[in-house]
C-alpha cells in the first residue's frame, strides 16, 4: 500500500506499507499524481495549500496535528473542509495500522469469487513490445494489447511509453481538449504512463497492476533490449514485407543465447501468405498476422481472436466441464 507523508517521518517500519517522503506540496503533488496512493498523511501547517489538490485527485487525506488530545472542534474543522480525519501526532502509526486492520474486517464479508479475483490480482505480468525499426506499430499493438487483457480479465491495465516517440500527451490532447502536466491518463481501464515517467517509477508501479504493459518502440538501446527479454511476455513487433524479414532475423540472431521460444512474433497488417513465409524464416517463434484495426480502445472479433492465441501463455485457461476434465 503507497502512502504519501507530506511533512512528517516515516516512523513506522511495516511491509504492508510503502512511504514516499516529501518535504514540499509540489513534490508531493507529483508523486500522488504518479502512484495514486491509499492514504495522503500531510502536517498540519501545510494542510491548507494541499487539501484542494487531494480533493482534485479524490485520495484520503489525513491531517496530521501536534495537539494531543484532539478536540472534537478541531477534528470538525478539519473534515468540514474535506480532509478525511485528523490524527495526533504521536499516534498517527497506530492509528495506520488500524485503518488497514479495519479494512480487513470489511473485506472478511466478501463472496468467495471476490476473494479468487483478489487472490489474482496478486499475480503480476508484464509484457514488453518492441519493434525492430520505428515506426513498425509498436504503440498500436501494445494499446490493442492492453485493451483486450482489461476487457478479458476485467482488471486496470498500465502502459508505460518507453519509446524515444512519446504520445500519449497528445492522445490526450486529443480525445480531452487540452494538454496536461499529470504524468498519467487514464483511458477506460488503462492507465497510460507518459514518456517523462522514469524507469524508476514503472517499476514502483507494477506492484500496483496484474498486467504491465511496456511500450518499448524500437528496441535500438541495450536497456529497451534487457526489459524486453527480461519481461514475462515479449512481443515482437515487425513488418509483413518479405524485404524486412531481414530485420527481425537479425534481431533475433543478436540475441540468440536468450531462450526465445516464449516470444510472439507480430505483423501488422500482414497478410497469410507473408505469415506463413515470416513464419518459416523464424522457425520456433509463433508469428501473428494483426489484423486491420484502426481504433485500439474498440473491440474487434478478428482482433480478439488473434489476441487470445497471441497472449495465451498469459490467460486464465477455460476450466473444462463435464467428462472433458478427466482427458
Amino acid at each position: 500500500m503507497h502512502i504519501v507523508l507530506l511533512g512528517i517521518k516515516p516512523e513506522l517500519s511495516d511491509p504492508r506499507f510503502r512511504f514516499h517522503e516529501c518535504g514540499t506540496c509540489e513534490e508531493a503533488q507529483e508523486v500522488s499524481s504518479i502512484i495514486k496512493p491509499k492514504i495522503i498523511l500531510v502536517v498540519e501547517d501545510l494542510a491548507q495549500e494541499f487539501l484542494p489538490f487531494a480533493l482534485s485527485l479524490a485520495v484520503k487525506m489525513v491531517v496530521i496535528s501536534e495537539a494531543y488530545p484532539l478536540s472534537l472542534t478541531a477534528v470538525r474543522s478539519w473534515t468540514a473542509l474535506g480532509a478525511a480525519d485528523v490524527w495526533a501526532n504521536r499516534e498517527w502509526p497506530a492509528r495506520l495500522r488500524n485503518s488497514l486492520d479495519e479494512q480487513k474486517i470489511s473485506a472478511a464479508g466478501t463472496t468467495s469469487h471476490e476473494h479468487h479475483e483478489r487472490n489474482r490480482a496478486g499475480e503480476r505480468t508484464v509484457i514488453a513490445v518492441g519493434s525492430v525499426f520505428e515506426g513498425a506499430g509498436s504503440t498500436h499493438t501494445a494499446l490493442l494489447i492492453a485493451e483486450y487483457l482489461a476487457r478479458v480479465a476485467k482488471t486496470k491495465v498500465a502502459v508505460w511509453e518507453g519509446g524515444s516517440h512519446p504520445c500519449f500527451s497528445f492522445l490526450e490532447y486529443i480525445r480531452q481538449g487540452e494538454f496536461s502536466s499529470s504524468p498519467r491518463y487514464e483511458v477506460n481501464s488503462l492507465s497510460l504512463f507518459k514518456g517523462e515517467l522514469s524507469e524508476h517509477w514503472v517499476h514502483s508501479l507494477m506492484n500496483e497492476y496484474r498486467f504491465t504493459v511496456l511500450d518499448l518502440g524500437s528496441l535500438h538501446t541495450s536497456s529497451q533490449a534487457e526489459l524486453f527479454v527480461q519481461s514475462r511476455l515479449p512481443v515482437l513487433v515487425g513488418s509483413g514485407s518479405e524485404w524486412r524479414t531481414k530485420e527481425l532475423i537479425s534481431f533475433c540472431r543478436e540475441h540468440q543465447r536468450v531462450p526465445q521460444d516464449y516470444w510472439r512474433i507480430a505483423l501488422p497488417l500482414a497478410s497469410e501468405e507473408n505469415q506463413e513465409i515470416i513464419a518459416g524464416c523464424l522457425s520456433g517463434r509463433p508469428v501473428f498476422a494483426i489484423p486491420y484495426h484502426p481504433d485500439p480502445f474498440k473491440s474487434d472479433p478478428n482482433t480478439d481472436e488473434l489476441l487470445e492465441g497471441l497472449l495465451s501463455p498469459i490467460l486464465d485457461k477455460p476450466k473444462k466441464r463435464g467428462l472433458a476434465r478427466f482427458f
